[in-house]
């Protein structure tokens, strides 16, 4: 396999029902992880972008947070019908579309 040349990075970090901060994965985050390699692979994308699951991104209150690197591209409140509209934009070299950038908040 060549090496890709995006790595499009998913949260699904869990914390306990009763921490005070959300996350990510009770909002859907391997749903959306899950479609992103759904879509990847149906658009014969495999060689050119990676999708990795993670733990925390450190951006809790905008979940599901989605990292779109080398472009260094954070995306917040990342669902499930924004999958295709990413993937195609990175594909095109792209970083993701601007109504989802994360704002410049304190990472949290």
């Amino acid at each position: 396999m060549p090496k890709p040349r995006v790595q499009i990075l998913i949260c699904c970090n869990e914390r306990a029902p009763d921490a005070k901060k959300p996350s990510c994965l009770p909002r859907g985050g391997v749903e959306v992880y899950q479609r992103f390699k759904d879509e990847v692979k149906k658009k014969g994308l495999r060689d050119q972008i990676m999708v990795t699951r993670t733990g925390c991104l450190k951006h809790c209150s905008r979940g599901i947070t989605v990292a779109v690197w080398p472009q260094n591209a954070w995306l917040a409140e990342v669902t499930l019908g924004d999958v295709g509209e990413i993937v195609d934009g990175v594909a095109a070299g792209g970083d993701g579309p601007r109504r989802l950038r994360m704002p410049d908040i304190p990472w949290e």
